[in-house]
């Protein structure tokens, strides 16, 4: 209810003192003994993982209301005439994520990475930006449905072959799965979540997703809904022992050469949320090969980059949203002066770009190079991908962060007063704990 009162309203220093204390609260509540698996109920089980993408959701719903404020203020007075309101359908969101990464059963696990896609799905129809949203959301929906049929029979077997579906009593069983049967509910299960986090060859979805989703969804769908599949994928890992190396070695080569191909399809985009969105589903890859890698350097730069890119991602959709609300195109051809009309925003732009290239000592630069060197040592061909993926990320960022700030604004368009402050809390809001991600590594040793 608070949040919705800010949001509601003009943004003031009161506000940002509230989410400062949240901030505050959540960070200092990691640390509180979380580093095994403890049951709370019959449903529900945190650990250091589970506890730091609690936190992580948090951060991105606080930043999403604050940035979308002038959304939902318009929308307040069209509450009467609609069933519901955007911020409902934030709040239920990210409600639902809260929950999907606490639960220690398999099925209400299934239940809540499925129930994710209706109010995302309404969300980007009801709020989206042009008559092509129709077309992203029948994407999104066809592509995740289509994979959570093999999840289903994939969980229903294993469920089957453990004879329960609790997470903490698959673990202490010790499964292993090195049969060809069991290689195939392996690869079931995979499949759903591989659609979700997506890795490329599945990832028709999400650019269209981004591209006519709200700033609020696009925040939210980058920043917390690509991170189930990557959860999913993890939390399997935890619980089981698999000792199917070609298959494994086949999905990350997959993984890594399509994350390879993405970057350079980042290189040659012209709409910023496009170019956002394929820096995700090479992030992701990277990320997903470290979890494969079975080596515990691994597991902890991939829990450490899901953080680093819940955060990253969000902040780059909203700095291209101001963009979008100061100029009225995305095109980044024609977004360009960005330094000499707005400095300050401008710095922002910098922050994001440099923590998305992986700049050391943010987060992000911890995760990326504790995942590639994992995939090293797994084999050492991985290094030829991953190296042209570095430097593929490092370019595209640079191009990025010159397209938008140099130049002048072009004489066909006609710039606003200037960037509302609300991008500029939220941005610094969502940056600030990157930077300092050399003092936090102790937390991702999960």
């Amino acid at each position: 209810m608070m949040m919705y009162l800010i949001c509601c309203f003009e943004f003031s220093w009161g506000a940002w003192c509230v989410i400062s204390s949240l901030f505050s609260l959540v960070f200092g509540m990691i640390d509180s003994g979380y580093y095994f698996y403890y049951l709370l109920s019959e449903w529900f089980g945190l650990d250091q993982f589970s506890y730091l993408l609690v936190v992580m959701c948090i951060l991105v719903f606080a930043s999403s209301l604050v940035a979308s404020c002038k959304e939902l203020k318009f929308d307040v007075y069209l509450v009467g005439q609609n069933v519901v309101s955007m911020v409902e359908m934030i709040i239920l969101i990210s409600l639902g994520s809260i929950i999907f990464f606490s639960l220690s059963s398999w099925m209400d696990f299934y239940f809540f990475f499925e129930f994710s896609l209706v109010p995302t799905f309404w969300l980007i129809l009801k709020w989206g930006y042009q008559p092509e949203r129709l077309q992203a959301g029948l994407y999104m929906l066809m592509y995740t449905v289509s994979a959570s049929l093999p999840l289903l029979i994939g969980l229903v077997l294993f469920w089957l072959k453990v004879g329960s579906d609790n997470m903490l009593l698959s673990k202490s069983l010790g499964v292993v799965f090195i049969s060809e049967s069991s290689s195939w509910v392996w690869i079931l299960i995979s499949l759903g979540f591989l659609v979700k986090l997506p890795i490329y060859f599945f990832h028709g979805w999400l650019p269209k997703a981004h591209v006519e989703a709200p700033l609020s969804g696009s925040m939210l769908l980058a920043g917390v809904l690509l991170k189930f599949g990557a959860y999913g994928i993890i939390r399997f890992l935890w619980m089981t022992q698999v000792s199917m190396l070609e298959v494994i070695l086949f999905v990350m080569v997959v993984s890594i050469w399509g994350g390879l191909i993405s970057s350079c399809i980042c290189v040659s985009q012209t709409d910023l949320k496009s170019l956002i969105a394929y820096s995700s589903i090479g992030h992701m890859a990277v990320c997903l090969g470290g979890a494969l890698s079975m080596y515990p350097l691994g597991k902890m730069g991939a829990v450490c980059f899901l953080f680093a890119h819940g955060l990253c991602s969000p902040a780059l959709f909203c700095m291209a949203a101001s963009n979008y609300e100061v100029v009225g195109t995305r095109n980044v051809i024609l977004s360009k002066g960005m330094l000499r009309s707005f400095p300050v925003f401008s710095l922002c732009w910098l922050l994001g770009c440099i923590i998305n290239m992986g700049f050391p000592p943010t987060l992000n630069f911890f995760g990326e190079l504790y995942c590639v060197v994992s995939m090293v040592w797994f084999n050492w061909l991985f290094s030829i991908p991953c190296s042209f993926m570095i430097f593929l990320t490092g370019c595209y960022s640079l191009i990025l962060y010159s397209w938008v700030n140099h130049g002048v604004f072009s004489e066909y368009i006609n710039a606003t007063w200037g960037v509302s402050p609300r991008f500029v809390y939220s941005v610094v809001f969502m940056t600030f704990p990157l930077l300092g991600g050399f003092l936090m590594l102790d937390f991702f040793c999960v």
